[in-house]
Formats: C-alpha cells, structure tokens, sequence
C-alpha cells in the first residue's frame, strides 16, 4: 500500500487502519511508525516514544502514543491498548475519547492537518574536483541531480552549490566526514542563498507559512529519523523539518563513511530505485491522488513485482532504464545518489516493500544560465581534452586534479594552449570546461581579441607574453602562507610576479590603451570618445564606464582595458612590492635557499646581532688568550659557542690527568664547572663564559626568532591583500588566455564569428574547417557549409564510409562549442546562436564493465538524448541503429529523427539508411529535416579507385558505395566480385546463384572425388566387380 501512495494524510490513517488491524500498539503521533523519535521496538509493537518538534512530548506503552501540541494550542492524544486514540479539537479545545476501540469516522475527520513540511532531503558528496548532489522533493515525489565539475576555484564551488541550493531549496542537507572537517565548504552547503525562498507557500501544505509558525515555535531539536538510521548517521544540526529561509541556514546530517561506499550505492540505486515514469504503463503519483487510485497502484505494483518474490531476494536490475539518465561512470553522483537512497530507506520508505524507494521521476538539474552544459562523452567526442594518464594509477589523482600526473595528448586544449603562465593554463581548463552562454561575455572576449590582433598593438603584446613567464601560481602561495609553511622561493616568486604585473599593467594602461582609443576610432566609436579639448587626453575609467552599458557598448576597446586595470588593484599591489623590497634581501635570500633574509636597516637591533656575530670569531679569540694567561697551568684551550648552551671552555682532556669514572680533573682550576665530555673533549663553564652569556647571549637564536617574527609579520601583511592579489592575478591569467587565443587565431587563420540570442536558433558557418584534422591531413582540408535554423533543424547526413560524414557531425560541434568559448573560428564566416548543451551519440569505446550490448548502449544514448534535449540543445548522432537488423534499426533511427524534429533540437545525424527517404519515411524539407551528401567520385571501371571528393551538397545519397570501399581496404578480388553479382541479383529482384563448382575450393567434389564417383556409378554390382576396378577405386580413394 505504502508503495502506492505519497499523499500524507492517506498515509497515516492506512497506517492507523492496519495498526487498529493487527492489533498491536503503534505511535501515530507523526507521519511515521518513529518519525523525529526513536522507536524501539520496531514500528508496529512494543514500546514507542515520539517526540514532537511543534513543543509536545508523549510515550506510549502498548498503545497509541501521544502527539504534540501545535501551534494553535490544539493537541492530539492517544491512550489504551488496540490502538485507540483522542484527539484535541484545534477550535474549540475540546478533547474527545476513545479507549481501547478503533477510530470512528468523526474522529478521523477531527484529525488537525498534517503541518509538518514537505521533506526536501539533499545529499552532497564531492571527490577531487568533481562535486554530485541528490535532492528528493517530497512534494513532487521525485529526485533531482547534479554532476559538476568545480575546477579548483572556490568560487566555482560556491556557485555550483547555490544554483543547486535554489533550484531543490532543501530542509536537510547529508553529508560525509571530509565536507564536515571543511568549515568553509559547509558553510556554504547550509547557508541559503537570496532568492531561494521563491515558491515557497505555493504548494498545497503552504510551506512557506508553515515554515513561519514552526520557527515561532522554536524548532532547534535533532532526532535521528529510527534505529536503523542513528545506527547509520550522526545528527549534527537541526532537524529534519527545520525549514529554509532566506538568509538561515539549513540543517545538516552526518552520515557514516559506510553510507557513501561505492559497490552498496550502486547496488541500492539498481535494485531498490523505481522511478514510475520509466516504467511502462505507469501513471505518476500525486499528493492529492483519491483512494481509488490506490488499488490501481497497488495491482500495478503486484504485476511488475509479482516474479520477484523466488529464492533469490534480490530484485532486478534497473541498469537499462536508469543508465539514460544516470551516469553510472560517475563515482561521486553514484555515491551521492546511492546515500540519498540508503538515508530515504530507513526513513520515509521504510514501510514500503522490500524498502523500496519508489518515486515518479527523477530528472537532472536545469541547464545553468551561465555555462554550456557538456557531459563527459561530448568531451570525449569533440576530442575537447586528451588527457594520457600515467601508468601508474595512483599518480592520475593527486590533489584531486586527474590530470596532475598525466600528459595532454593531441586535442583542441592543446591546440588553444599558447599561454605563458601556470595561471593562465589553469585558467584556460577552466574556461573550456566551463563554455559561456552569455552573449555579452562572449562578446567582450572577442574585442579584447581584436584588440590584441591590432597590428599596432603587437610589440606591446610581445612585451607582455614576455613578462608574463614570471607570473606563477598566487593560490599556491597564498594556501603556504595561510599554513604557516611558507617557503623562502615563495617570497622571491611573489616579488617578481608583483614585478611582472607592474610592467604589464604600465603597459595595458599606456600604449595598449592609446591603441585600443585609435582601434575604436577606426571602427567608427566616436560617440564617447571624442578628445578631451583642454588637455587632449583619453576618457578615463570613469568617463566612460561610469554612466552604465550604454557608454561602455559605445567604446568597447578602451572600456575593456579599463575593467582589466581595475581589477589590478594598481596601488595595494605597489605598496606590498615596496615593503618586501624594503624587507628582504632578496640576493642573498636567494644564495642562502634555506631562510629569508632581512636587509640591512629595517631592524636595528637585528643589525647590531648580526655584526656581534660576524666577528664572534675574534671575541672568543682574545677571550680564550686572556683565560690562558689567567690560568698558566692550563696547557692549551678553545672557547666555543653552542646553541641553547652558551659559551664554554674546551680543553684536551689527554693533556691534563682525569677520573673518566667520575670526570673529574684534579688540575682544572677551581672556577671551571664541568659540563659535559665528547671525545678527546671536555667542556667547562667559568666566570668569564658565564659573562660572555650575559653580555652576548644566543645570538644565533635572537638572529632566527627575530628573523621569523619579521617574515611572519610580513606573511600577515600580505595575507592581508589577499583579496587584491587574488583580483590581480585573476586578471591576468584572464589576460594570459585572452592572449593565447589571440595567437592561435591568427597563426591558424581563425576568423571572428557573431554570437546570436538562443531565441534566433541559428548555426550558419561558411567554409568551416575541422580546427584538428586540417593539421593532420596530407591535402588541403575541404572546407563545408553548414545552414541550420529553427526551419532547417535536423541534417541528416548520408554518403559512403569513408566521405567524412563523422569528420562533419564533429566538425559542427567544434565550431559550436568554440563560439561558446570565445574563440575564433576556422572559417570565412559564421553566426551561431548560444545553446544550453551539446549532446553526442557516437560509437563509444566497448567494455565488459556495461552489462549492455552495442545496440542497447546506443538506445540508453538516444533515451538519454530525448529525455534531456531543449530547443536550445544541439545533438550529434553518428550511425545510430546499426547495431540490429536492417528493419528494426531503420524503424527505430525514423522515430527518433522525428521525435528529436518535434522537440526542436539542432541535430546533425550521419546514416547508411537510406531506405529512410527512398521508401518515403521521412521526406527532405519537411518537418524541420534536411537531407543532405557527401559527394564521392566513383568511376566508370573497376580497376579505378573512388575518390571521396569531401564536398557536401544537398540530397540523399544513391549508394554507400560498400563495393568500392571494401576493394580500397584490400579485401580479396573473389570475395568483391561475389558480394557485387549478390547486390546485382538483390537489386534486379532474382535468385542469387551459389558459387559455380570449380570455383568453390570448399566443394567434396574435387577431380579425385569425381573419378572416383564415377567408376563406383559405372560398376553394375560391386559384388561380381574384378579385382582391376577395385584396385582403381582403392587408388582413387587413396588420393582422396
């Protein structure tokens, strides 16, 4: 019953029915047999204690329970055995009775309503760089994820969880040991942002009142949810019902390490999830569903479960179903999800059967509004990143980046990778994994681009690629510092970064912006930028900035350059590279590699140490002479400095006679006190080493405690402009990639494209070029048109193998995804609308890891296709429905083209099928689909190869041209020639002949056979045969 139903009211009173039913004692004080309490004895019997987080508290022994009161001084009650129960009229205040009995209608109808809010329980679990969330919504029944990759930037992980924040609004948040052991991450997990409170009170429970009165009510209280769960979590906030408001924060729960294991989740999430809109024949569950429904539910629940039930409990797997929307490959959504589920077992489904989670649907996080959605296959496809890990595993993850210990192979990032600086090449990763949608974005690095391609700006950005070869890694050493583990490299690194961008900024805010002024003229910017008349000076900042969008759209160059120097923070950073220079010496810090030395001047007492110091070698001297001549007894002796020792006297101990036993010296004068004896050594103290230690001291320690307390207070003071260092060199890895693209457009002839609104829905590119295989081809790349829009939106390629219909199908993601970088383009022209994602489907790597055939891994493709893809989406699909009979992949390959034409996806397939068109299943220019070729030259006589010409133009192809590929790949003559006489025959309609007898080498009759076939034929009776034929056959046998 419980499988069938999400409504709450319905659910406590079949609980109370099948209580009063079994006739055993059970706590209803809450939508759950131990919900916010802890039940001991199970859900259904024995002892019961509940606690009410409205203020109430009540037992119940063997029966009933008692509820709490809620906010309107109304309660509820329940004494006696079988299950009876009173309930407190919220109106009139007036408790009505009922001992020992069932419940009577009137009394179910007195029953306040359920003012607990809907639960919306998330689950967090982050590994290396790659953070997952899953959210269940009880309201809606379903559950929402979100796979991300945060690339090591907090801030890139403050966004990730506060879009995810806004979009579930949680009441509870599950998390594991390391994000509670991460005060900052945690902070950011429990803290709702602005704006999350949005539809609250719209549902049909009005949350967001209740959420009011049960602040008011003063709900602070956590309990653990049942014995199965305290077994299973801590808690470590408030409780589950707390709600969210707009700047609180939300509570939070520990679970154990157990509860994240990857092999428990993955077995939860395939046999204990049923999500119904996956299901055939499934109808979704609601709050509001009637009874009648119910009956529905539960038969629907009894087919579909109804061979479960056998020796083995474990149920079937889902993987088919759910490997369309989940990505199994994922450890941290697995360990996400597979928590989330385990945490929703023992708590709100733990009546149901089996403990199955079974929910209406479960989706993935909206598309964000600021980056391009790209999942790991389309990186993989668009050959995005090429990352050849180490051979040794444990080196592909160190400090959560997999690509640390690993090279980058042959790949658009190391195609765009012209930076100078680990900064910027982080920054670059960053930017190609995280593509913009926001067309003003875009927009602003292409004039940053154009700016640095001015002809008349190249010397200065030769100037600035050189300088910024110093600028390392600010995050690197900001963490040292805030470790107390700065390093003395570190001081001198950050000296000369802060050097590097002083130049560089004196040259963006000199010549680069005068260029940038005279590009804006040239381009016909004259609005804002008109000569000052009284000093003939370029706008400033803030002249031109200042007065909104209109006037940075009218003089984008200079506003550019304006924005970049702002970020610099010019004077925090010059006055923090004028104290380090005035502290450390950065020559002599760099000879001595082991500590930070301080210049000479900037502490007095420091300096007067270090001169004591430097001729402490003849103090002790003439100090030793004199104590010699004090002492004319003495043979020989040494004055000596040790650390934490002080000054001592060291003499011979074999010149002078000694009780080794007890170190005692019957010549050594009387003032000298023994310390300690080391080899042929022994050590003493005496007046005049005892005044040394008074007047001089440990001149080595003060040297190194004053030392580090300077460096130390120049660490803080540093950290101190941490926000402005950061700012800085944020933009000048911005800077540094902004550059690199510069370069790379134009060593490779890249062009500038026009962004459009996603409204438009345009990908119109001329002459484009695969900005990867135009490098590796031994001609001239053929360049090819692509001209998709709203009306034009499904391209379906066809043509033989080897045409480049794949090469194509890639080649217009690229171009895609590369606007979306801010990029040029490879080529002439090209207008492209900002899309939400790009979606692939091509031939993936096989592996014994999926339990799914080749066909079944392209059909949980295309379902995750359809079930993801917007208007604003472009999918590629290469070759879908070739992994199954002809009939069954071309039915197929139609409905999904018209499935995905119906969505209004920009989609670029590439098929062999071209029964699709020729038996008129689909028709070209209707419906948004166009059909489309690769050409190929096939000539006359065999003995010539086909050329592929590479060119494509509109129509379907006649033939995929399998003869003429299979003679280029070498295949056997015989074996072409045979599969050309059966395409003859298939096509002519005629029966295909077999092979002719002399021809097959596989035939039992050979010339030895047929002779001897013959002879045996030719004798009448073998019985009355002459020895002559039986030895002729005997021979002829024999050659056989």
């Amino acid at each position: 019953f419980f499988l069938a139903t999400r409504d709450k009211k319905a659910r406590v009173e079949i609980a109370l029915g099948f209580c009063t039913m079994r006739g055993s004692a059970a706590s209803v004080g809450n939508r759950y047999s131990s919900h916010n309490g802890a039940n001991n004895n199970g859900p259904l019997g024995g002892e019961s204690r509940s606690r009410s987080w409205q203020g109430g508290r009540g037992r119940s022994n063997g029966g009933g329970g008692r509820g709490g009161r809620n906010n309107n001084g109304a309660s509820w009650d329940s004494r006696g055995g079988g299950g009876g129960r009173a309930r407190e009229n919220a109106n009139n205040n007036a408790t009505a009775g009922s001992r020992g009995g069932g419940i009577s209608d009137d009394q179910l109808q007195a029953a306040p309503p359920d003012t607990e809010p809907a639960l919306r329980v998330l689950s967090f679990y982050e590994q290396g760089s790659r953070i997952a969330f899953a959210c269940y919504n009880e309201d809606d029944n379903e559950i929402i994820f979100e796979d991300a990759s945060a690339v090591h930037n907090g801030m890139d992980t403050e966004r990730i969880v506060q879009g995810v924040l806004l979009e579930t609004r949680p009441n509870l948040i599950l998390v594991g040991n390391k994000v509670v052991a991460n005060a900052p991450l945690l902070e950011c997990l429990t803290t709702m942002p602005l704006g999350s409170n949005r539809g609250e009170g719209e549902n049909g429970n009005d949350n967001g009142r209740e959420a009011e009165q049960q602040q008011q009510a003063g709900a602070t209280t956590a309990q653990s949810e049942s014995n199965q769960t305290n077994n299973a979590s801590q808690t470590a906030s408030s409780p589950r019902g707390t709600p969210a408001s707009t700047t609180g924060s939300i509570p939070y729960q520990l679970l154990k390490s157990s509860a994240f294991e990857p092999r428990q989740c993955r077995s939860v999430i395939l046999h204990k999830l049923r999500v119904l809109t996956l299901m055939r024949d499934s109808r979704p569950m609601t709050g509001g569903q009637h009874q009648d429904d119910f009956a529905h539910a539960q038969n629907y629940t009894n087919n579909t479960t109804s061979g479960m039930h056998h020796a083995s409990t474990q149920p079937p797997s889902n993987f088919h179903s759910l490997a369309s929307i989940i990505n199994f490959d994922s450890p941290t959504l697995i360990r996400a999800l597979g928590s989330l589920l385990i945490y929703l077992r023992n708590t709100a489904f733990r009546l149901e059967e089996g403990f199955t989670v079974t929910i209406n649907n479960i989706r993935q996080c909206p598309a964000s509004d600021s980056f391009l959605r790209l999942e790991e296959s389309t990186l993989r496809t668009l050959r995005i990143f090429a990352t050849d890990h180490h051979p040794l595993m444990s080196n592909n993850n160190v400090k959560g980046h997999s690509y640390q210990k690993s090279k980058e192979g042959f790949s658009l990032f190391t195609l765009l990778d012209r930076t100078k600086s680990k900064a910027g090449r982080e920054r670059l990763r960053q930017w190609m994994t995280q593509p913009l949608r926001d067309v003003t974005k875009i927009t602003q690095r292409h004039i940053a681009m154009e700016l640095f391609l001015y002809p008349e700006c190249h010397p200065a950005v030769s100037l600035i690629l050189e300088r910024l070869t110093d600028v390392g890694s600010m995050d690197s050493i900001l963490l040292r510092m805030q470790r107390c583990c700065a390093q003395p490299n570190d001081f001198l690194v950050l000296g000369r970064m802060l050097d590097a961008s002083y130049a560089i900024i004196a040259t963006l805010g000199g010549e680069v912006r005068d260029r940038a002024y005279k590009l804006d003229m040239e381009n016909g910017q004259h609005s804002m930028m008109d000569t000052n008349e009284d000093n003939g000076t370029i706008p400033r900042v803030s002249e031109i900035v200042g007065g909104g969008g209109e006037q940075h759209q009218e003089c984008p160059s200079v506003a550019y350059i304006d924005e970049l120097l702002r970020r610099c923070h010019v004077p925090v950073t010059r006055n923090l590279r004028e104290r380090m220079a005035s502290v450390i010496d950065e020559e002599v810090t760099a000879e001595a590699k082991d500590h930070v030395v301080i210049n000479y001047g900037f502490h007095e007492e420091l300096d007067q140490a270090k001169g004591t110091f430097e001729t402490l070698d003849e103090t002790l001297s003439e100090v030793g002479r004199q104590v010699l001549a004090k002492h004319q007894d003495l043979i020989s002796l040494k004055v000596v400095f040790l650390p934490q020792v002080g000054f001592l006297v060291s003499i011979d101990k074999r010149q002078h006679p000694h009780d080794e036993a007890t170190n005692t010296f019957p010549n050594i004068p009387q003032d000298f006190e023994f310390v300690f004896v080391q080899d042929d050594d022994a050590f003493f103290k005496s007046d005049e080493m005892l005044e040394l230690d008074e007047e001089i001291g440990d001149l080595d320690a003060f040297i190194k405690d004053t030392e580090a307390l300077i460096v130390s207070d120049l660490e803080e003071e540093v950290l101190e402009c941490e926000s402005e260092l950061r700012s800085t060199f944020s933009a000048l890895a911005d800077l540094d990639c902004i550059l690199s693209l510069a370069v790379c457009a134009a060593d490779l002839n890249f062009v500038k494209p026009e962004i459009r609104p996603a409204q438009e829905g345009v990908i119109y590119i001329e002459n484009g070029r695969h900005p990867l295989q135009e490098l590796i081809v031994n001609d001239e790349f053929i360049p090819n048109d692509t001209m998709m829009d709203n009306d034009n939106r499904v391209m379906i390629v066809t043509g033989p193998n080897f045409s480049g219909k794949s090469c194509y199908a890639r080649q217009v993601g690229v171009l895609a995804y590369l606007a979306h970088v801010g990029s040029y383009l490879p080529c002439d022209s090209a207008k492209i609308s900002v899309m939400d994602q790009i979606i692939v489907n091509f031939g993936d790597v096989e592996t014994c890891s999926v339990p799914q055939s080749t066909f079944q891994r392209d059909l949980t493709q295309m379902a995750g296709i359809m079930q993801k893809c917007t208007p604003n989406t472009l999918v590629l699909i290469d070759e879908f429905g070739k992994g199954t009979a002809p009939t069954s992949g071309i039915a197929v390959m139609t409905a999904a083209m018209q499935r995905l034409a119906q969505s209004k996806c920009k989609v670029v397939c590439t098929t062999h099928f071209l029964e699709m068109f020729s038996l008129g299943l689909l028709e070209d220019s209707k419906g948004g689909i166009k059909a489309v070729q690769m050409s190929i030259h096939v000539p006359e006589s065999d003995e010539d190869d086909a050329i592929p010409l590479f060119k494509m133009m509109d129509g379907v192809a006649s033939s995929s041209a399998g003869i003429v590929c299979a003679r280029m790949a070498g295949l056997n003559r015989k074996v072409v020639d045979r599969a050309s006489d059966i395409i003859t025959a298939l096509k002519e309609g005629k029966q295909v002949k077999p092979l002719p007898e002399s021809m097959n080498a596989n035939s039992p009759f050979q010339p030895n056979v047929r002779s001897a076939i013959r002879l045996f034929l030719a004798v009448d009776s073998w019985a009355n045969a002459t020895d002559e034929d039986l030895d002729l056959l005997q021979e002829l046998v024999d050659r056989m």
